[in-house]
């Protein structure tokens, strides 16, 4: 993890969107301008990825923003998600989608890659049948096809973003799902609803739940009882959980943030490990 104490001045201002907003908006600027640093006048290529990081992490990030202060529901949830937004700014790592709660979180995510697959299949179909591996008859063919009504204008514009973007970025980022909801989960006849859910849309082994325990509703046996009944609940069907009690998210979110930052680094190394073996 990088730089945690870049951001420690500005603890106050996570959970208040109306100061939050304007601190965001200077990590995206701050990051942005180390992109493009990293150029040079002869390297079109990364003179493209800069363009196309620009544009990318402005909109991501600023909707990321507006769903932690929609969906979110104590400030040290708001907290928390806001802090590990600008350390993911700051190692200029714009993979972050913060998405609206699930309401069976299960299925639709398993919805959410089955259609992402359907469209894979249709390009690697359209590359086969064409042999127009470049695409330059792409656009060209999809604006054909719905005249003719086979696709629908929604298709073509999910078909497009996903051949330009998601393939490479939003299908392989982190997706962190507020107070996801798992109807099948239940302990003492009540289902499971999450804090928060990490998951990777072409990585199925991603399965992280994070808690955040204020003091509030996490200060009683009963509750303790129940954290551990959830925990192995999860745990047996393959999630891993985290938790964070509220105090160290207030006292030090930089810290908190950056556990969970390292954590992912693992993730992504032992599965790199694991490619290359």
């Amino acid at each position: 993890m990088k730089n945690p104490n870049f951001f420690r001045q500005h603890f106050d201002k996570l959970d208040k969107k109306d100061e939050f907003i304007p601190l965001l908006k200077q990590f995206i600027d701050k990051s942005i301008s180390e992109q493009y640093s990293l150029e040079t006048e002869t390297d079109e290529d990364k003179i493209s990825y800069s363009q196309f990081y620009e544009k990318f992490v402005e909109g991501v990030f600023l909707n990321n923003a507006e769903n932690v202060f929609k969906y979110c529901q104590s400030p040290i949830e708001k907290t928390f998600l806001n802090s590990f937004m600008l350390l993911f700014l700051r190692n200029r790592m714009p993979c972050l989608f913060i998405t609206h709660p699930f309401n069976d979180t299960e299925n639709e995510i398993e919805y959410f890659r089955g259609y992402y697959k359907s469209i894979d299949n249709f390009i690697e179909s359209y590359k086969k049948a064409t042999g127009d591996n470049e695409f330059t008859f792409f656009e060209e063919k999809l604006q054909a096809k719905q005249k003719e009504r086979e696709v629908t204008e929604g298709q073509v514009e999910d078909i497009l973003m996903y051949h330009h973007l998601t393939k490479k970025f939003k299908f392989d980022s982190y997706h962190i799902t507020p107070q996801a909801f798992f109807p099948n989960y239940k302990v003492d006849n009540k289902a499971i609803r999450a804090d928060f859910y990490i998951w990777v849309p072409n990585d199925p082994s991603v399965k992280i739940i994070v808690e955040c325990d204020g003091f509030q509703f996490h200060n009683s046996k009963t509750s303790f009882i129940n954290d551990k009944k959830r925990d192995r609940l999860f745990q047996l069907n393959g999630y891993r959980v985290v938790r964070y009690s509220g105090s160290e998210i207030w006292q030090d979110p930089a810290k908190v943030s950056s556990d969970l930052f390292d954590i992912l680094e693992v993730l992504d190394e032992d599965k790199e490990q694991k490619r290359i073996t």
